[in-house]
């Protein structure tokens, strides 16, 4: 990518990008607060198992899936629908359709979303909407999925920053040190279909699920 292509991508993958990403840490909250998640090292491990086993590798196979429908609007219907049943818990699904479709009012200034109508009656997760956005933004496949990935370790690592808390610097670390695992499943991620998706990500799930009914929180998920 180059140029004005290239400039479209850091926006949509940027931190200040209106999804309000900064008010959902995946469960994260409640892993911190029961001591799973504590400095880097644990960190790199939840973020790691969720990309290699859980929801964050799943959404790259749906974002990739998403991408590939590329105009087909009846057929992105359906992988949305597809990806809301994948969530696992009431916050899991409120978490991606709120970023999703936050996504897709603030992407609508590149006029790079589909029309209203296509967009009606249908709730639209975060992978799908990024899948769409990116493939008629001009972003290739593979830097598409890497940029999904890259976007949603850099959200749970911004929230563990506050949680822990980690210091700047080690939330660096924690970036540096993902680097490798994110670029191998976005790798996978590329020569996977819908029928890939699954998970055993167990405790990460159990955490959003637990988070509904944490006490003291910062995070709506």
């Amino acid at each position: 990518m180059a140029g004005q292509d290239f400039l479209r991508l850091l926006s949509w993958v940027s931190p200040a990008f209106p999804t309000g990403g900064y008010a959902y840490s995946h469960g994260l909250e409640w892993a911190v607060e029961r001591g799973a998640v504590c400095d880097v090292d644990t960190l790199c491990a939840w973020i790691s198992a969720l990309l290699r086993h859980g929801s964050m590798g799943n959404d790259l196979i749906i974002l990739h899936a998403a991408w590939n429908a590329g105009e087909d609007d009846m057929r992105l219907r359906d992988i949305a629908r597809f990806a809301c049943a994948c969530a696992s818990s009431r916050e899991r699904y409120e978490e991606t359709i709120h970023q999703g479709e936050a996504f897709l009012r603030a992407a609508g200034v590149w006029d790079v979303v589909p029309p209203r109508a296509a967009l009606a009656g249908v709730r639209w997760p975060l992978p799908v909407a990024q899948g769409v956005v990116f493939r008629r933004g001009g972003v290739a496949c593979g830097q598409a999925v890497l940029s999904g990935g890259y976007a949603a370790v850099a959200a749970l690592v911004s929230a563990a920053v506050r949680l822990v808390p980690l210091g700047q610097t080690d939330g660096l670390r924690a970036l540096s040190r993902m680097e490798p695992v994110v670029a191998a499943v976005a790798r996978h991620a590329r020569e996977q279909t819908l029928e890939d998706v699954g998970g055993a990500c167990f405790g990460s799930d159990l955490a959003a699920m637990h988070h509904e009914t944490q006490e003291t929180r910062l995070f709506r998920t």
